[in-house]
């Protein structure tokens, strides 16, 4: 049973990290399309950046008191209860499927090659 909830902590771990770089992957090409199309705004850049460390912070913050009350029931998902762990991987996993369709687009478009590059160039 123990090494049933390692795993589970440890595939949690690994959705969070893959949430991160694609949240990276995200911030970067979003950048490079901005400035390739000479729409780069450092304002936007930097909400990207702080919602991406914001997210990371809370989510390293909600594993650990997942870790510390495995038995607390935190919410209930179509009349399933859930403990923080679950729920966190609920969540993370969202996440990363709403980053990894939005990085899929980003790439196509690059692959495609239809980026507008602007007047200036």
């Amino acid at each position: 049973m123990l090494e049933l909830v390692q795993n589970i902590d440890m595939n949690l771990v690994y959705l969070g990290i893959g949430l991160i770089v694609l949240m990276g992957c995200n911030i970067l090409m979003g950048s490079i399309e901005a400035l390739l199309t000479q729409e780069f705004n450092k304002k936007k850049f930097l909400q990207g950046l702080i919602k991406a460390i914001v997210v990371v912070i809370c989510f390293i913050l909600t594993y650990f008191v997942g870790l510390l009350n495995p038995n607390v029931v935190a919410i209930s998902v179509n009349g399933e209860m859930v403990n923080v762990l679950t729920a966190m991987n609920l969540v993370v996993l969202a996440g990363f499927t709403w980053y990894a369709k939005e990085v899929f687009i980003k790439l196509a478009t690059f692959i495609k090659g239809k980026i507008d590059i602007g007047e200036g160039m």
